[in-house]
């Protein structure tokens, strides 16, 4: 059908841009081009280095820190590279696997992905599963799945969704799957393979190929489409909240279009949404409102009914809010609209503490910034306590400032943190 005309979309990409330095101790031997592999990525492979295994010797045996979380710790910590290597060296024994073999492959996989390294996430998934005959699960093949579309290959993505079937597809497969179809082919082949791969209650793929059908439209057409989805989703009682977040899609769509007469026609036809528990349409509405230069109002209005009930709002509705006045220059109201959602009687967050944190810190309101981490760090009824970003945030605030001896201290903090937390973890 279509899968032949993805092949364009790799123009661009030679071998000549293929880049695995990153990755050490690799041989330069290269995987045949006429290679099988139990889950193929693509049909030439010469560009995937072969891994030399290390020695088995240099893994302390028995050491009663769990590797998972000295996996995870160090790619916290920026040395993604050094976790590699260290799971390098696991795999390579010749010992049965452990029960968390396949998080610790996916979470150095997934931390090459992070960091836009996709070809080395892409390696890493052929090393383990392909040479090692390591088991994946789905969260492997998505991780693929997303550097496959993030590289424009949409064709190898589809192939090895194939064989990720077996496996489980989730909403992230086919969320993955159909936005990279919509940017590549446009909505009708996003739809068809939609319609052929996910099943009926995975709506995050449709809502992808509403938001391509909707770019592809005028506005009278766009008009009927959003009536036609209100005839079928608005009472659907057994999808509740799918025609709120299909709405949101079309108030977006004419602000962007300056009609913001059928925007706010949209906006009022949806009521299921603040029944909902989690808070995920009003922040992408909020998202949409702060975007708009003539829907402020709308947006502040918006937050101050989220925040009268807990289950409305989340740590991301106080920071978008938040970003939004510090974007403007408009430091008070950012602490004023921090300060509201911290008082007495609702939720205390640490995400909005550590976003507020980055945000002063990259002003250098650093005394500001050091109250609310002295706070973070005091107060034990705020969890989780501070993580590796917001020490990252403070450093590189005191360092900005030209307190360096201020940025050790906290450098040195973390250290002891970090050593007395891996001290009491065992396999």
């Amino acid at each position: 059908m279509f899968l032949g005309r993805g092949i364009n979309l790799m123009v661009g990409l030679s071998k000549s841009l293929l880049s695995l330095s990153n990755l050490r101790n690799m041989s330069t031997t290269y995987v045949a081009a006429g290679t099988v592999a139990r889950y193929p990525l693509g049909k030439d492979l010469s560009w995937i280095t072969t891994i030399r295994d290390l020695n088995p010797a240099a893994l302390s045996i028995g050491r009663p820190v769990s590797l998972l979380y000295r996996v995870l710790t160090m790619i916290e910590l920026s040395n993604v590279d050094g976790a590699v290597e260290l799971v390098r060296l696991y795999v390579s024994k010749d010992d049965r696997p452990r029960h968390d073999t396949i998080l610790i492959c996916n979470a150095v996989i997934g931390a090459m992905c992070q960091a836009k390294r996709f070809r080395d996430g892409i390696t890493l998934f052929h090393y383990f599963f392909n040479d090692k005959n390591i088991v994946p699960n789905i969260v492997s093949f998505n991780h693929v799945i997303k550097a496959f579309c993030e590289l424009g290959r949409v064709d190898d993505a589809l192939q090895l969704y194939r064989h990720a079937v077996p496996f489980g597809p989730d909403k992230e497969t086919f969320r993955l799957l159909t936005q990279a179809l919509a940017d590549a082919y446009g909505y009708r082949e996003a739809s068809s393979v939609r319609l052929c791969i996910c099943s009926t209650n995975e709506w995050t793929p449709m809502l992808v190929e509403i938001r391509a059908r909707l770019d592809q439209m005028d506005a009278e057409d766009a008009d009927d489409y959003f009536h036609k989805n209100r005839l079928i989703y608005d009472d659907d009682s057994d999808s509740p909240g799918v025609f709120a977040s299909i709405a949101t899609i079309f108030v977006e769509y004419w602000l962007k279009h300056g009609n913001e007469k059928k925007a706010m026609e949209c906006y009022s036809s949806i009521r299921t949404w603040v029944s909902v528990s989690c808070a995920t349409t009003g922040n992408t509405l909020l998202r949409i409102f702060l975007a708009n230069g003539n829907s402020e109002l709308k947006a502040h209005t918006l937050f101050e009914n989220m925040l009268k009930k807990p289950k409305r709002f989340d740590s991301d509705t106080i920071n978008i809010v938040v970003d939004y006045w510090f974007d403007l220059d408009e430091f008070n109201k950012a602490m004023e609209t921090f300060n509201e959602s911290q008082q007495q009687g609702k939720k205390r967050m640490a995400g909005c503490y550590s976003n507020m944190i980055a945000r002063l810190c990259e002003r250098g309101m650093m005394w500001e910034a050091e109250g609310l981490f002295e706070d973070m760090c005091s107060d034990k009824d705020l969890s989780p306590p501070p993580d590796v970003s917001t020490f990252r945030s403070m450093v590189n605030g005191y360092v900005r400032s030209g307190r360096v001896d201020d940025a050790i201290k906290i450098s040195n903090k973390l250290a002891i943190l970090k050593l007395r937390k891996v001290s009491i973890y065992e396999d």
